[in-house]
């Protein structure tokens, strides 16, 4: 028998490229279908959110809930890129192997333009938007009083960018200090304006010396640094069973609506563990809640309504973890719960001439409308002054909301009406939706430094 070895070493050559492009085939499919996964939602909440399994349930109620994880916590960058920032995130896949104490907050965010931007355009006109915020009140009617707000959301050719709104902060260079990982503390601010002009402000109140402040790195102010909870917002229970109440969800023709459902809050808010495990907890919490009795057709209906939606709050607001609530996680963006806005807009941040950093509430919103359903105490809109009333130069000077209410004179009326002062509503000095509480973090009294 003669063998063809030339012909046998090619059939074997063809067989050796043929199988090797069928295991380069297999292995590159592989590795696409692996790196498809290890970018999903599926893999941040099994693998990377398993010490924190209350995100992946916030971020699917949120506004960004089509928005895949990798998205903003790496960017929409090109895939070699992607592959190089994966070797970053080393730290974090330590962690998950030997443990470590639950992260509050990010720290591999990257810079908006990589993300946020991509939907987001900066350049594009915002027009102002009309804001309506309902809560109720713990009587037993639930009595409604409603906050309308307006709020000045533009800059650019919609609004003078040296004025005010709310996106002037991404139409000028801000840079800051904060001393703490979700940034509630923010001792040092400089803005660096269009025409160069650069301006630094230190909290007056900071126990900080200067090269202690120093010591933390100077950050370029992100989208994020206001909009932090936009992917997996913790929101405040109340405020959640307000909205319940407003989409009908819970019925105020049950007795002392409000007040059972603040109460229940309470009672829950010790209560931690597995989802699983607290679900029929919350559930006989809320069974107990019913008034005892028999019931007519009508009201049974509307307890289970208060009952299905009560639970869903409950559980929706309940963590796993001991020591841990919504109020672990600030919502930057407002200053209702938390400092926010408040964190450099408190008065308490001044530059070297004295000047606080602007406070006035009309710098982002007009003043709040509020209509309170029983009783008096409603404020209208701001009253029309006569016809080319421009406000006072006092208005737009940078300490003005310090000593405002020492300002008051009779020309105040021509566009405010009434000025009498207090917090009980009814005109424009005794706004309810200003006066009369606590804004957290906010101090008029502090005074520049006499040199």
């Amino acid at each position: 028998m003669k063998i063809n070895f030339k012909r046998a070493t090619m059939a074997g050559m063809a067989t050796s490229v043929v199988l090797g492009l069928i295991a380069f085939a297999v292995l590159g499919a592989g590795t696409i279908v692996g790196w498809e996964y290890s970018n999903s939602n599926a893999f941040c909440a099994n693998m990377c959110h398993e010490v924190h399994p209350e995100e992946p349930r916030a971020h699917a109620e949120s506004s960004h809930a089509r928005v895949d994880c990798v998205e903003c916590h790496m960017g929409r960058l090109s895939t070699l890129h992607l592959i190089g920032l994966k070797t970053t995130h080393w730290r974090e896949l330590w962690g998950m192997i030997v443990g470590y104490e639950r992260p509050l907050t990010s720290h591999t965010l990257r810079p908006s333009r990589d993300h946020c931007e991509s939907c987001h355009w900066p350049s594009a006109v915002h027009r102002d938007s009309l804001s309506l915020k309902k809560r109720y009140a713990t009587d037993e009617e639930s009595s409604e009083t409603i906050y309308r707000l307006m709020l000045h959301t533009g800059v650019g050719a919609a609004r003078d960018k040296d004025v005010k709104g709310i996106h002037w902060h991404i139409e000028n260079e801000v840079n800051f200090i904060s001393t703490d990982p979700q940034r509630r503390d923010i001792p040092w601010v400089q803005v660096t304006k269009a025409d160069g002009t650069v301006t630094t402000y230190v909290d007056a109140t900071t126990k900080l010396s200067a090269d202690e402040i120093k010591k933390h790195p100077v950050r370029r102010m992100e989208c994020f640094d206001c909009h932090n909870a936009v992917g997996h917002p913790f929101e405040n229970p109340e405020d959640m069973v307000d909205r319940a109440i407003s989409e009908g969800k819970i019925d105020r023709a049950l007795p002392s609506a409000k007040a059972r459902a603040v109460a229940l809050i309470e009672k829950a808010s010790t209560m931690t563990g597995p989802e699983k495990e607290l679900r029929p907890q919350i559930e006989k919490l809320v069974a107990q809640s019913a008034p005892a009795g028999k019931m007519d057709d009508e009201t049974r209906a509307l307890e289970k309504k208060f009952a299905t939606e009560m639970t869903r709050i409950l559980v929706q607001s309940s963590f796993s973890h001991e020591g841990l609530s919504w109020k672990s996680f600030a919502d930057h963006s407002g200053h209702k719960d938390s400092a926010g806005c408040f964190r450099c807009h408190n008065g308490k941040h001044l530059s070297e001439t004295g000047d606080s950093i602007r406070l006035q509430c009309t710098l982002c919103h007009d003043l709040p409308q509020v209509v309170r359903e029983v009783g008096e105490g409603s404020v209208p809109s701001l009253v029309a002054g006569k016809e080319g009333n421009a406000p006072p130069s006092s208005h737009s000077k940078p300490n003005f909301m310090h000593d405002h209410r020492d300002q008051v004179t009779a020309r105040c009326e021509s566009c405010h009406g009434d000025t009498k002062q207090g917090s009980e509503g009814g005109n424009f000095c005794s706004n309810p939706a200003c006066h009369g509480r606590k804004w957290p973090e906010v101090d008029l009294s502090v005074k520049a430094p006499k040199k």
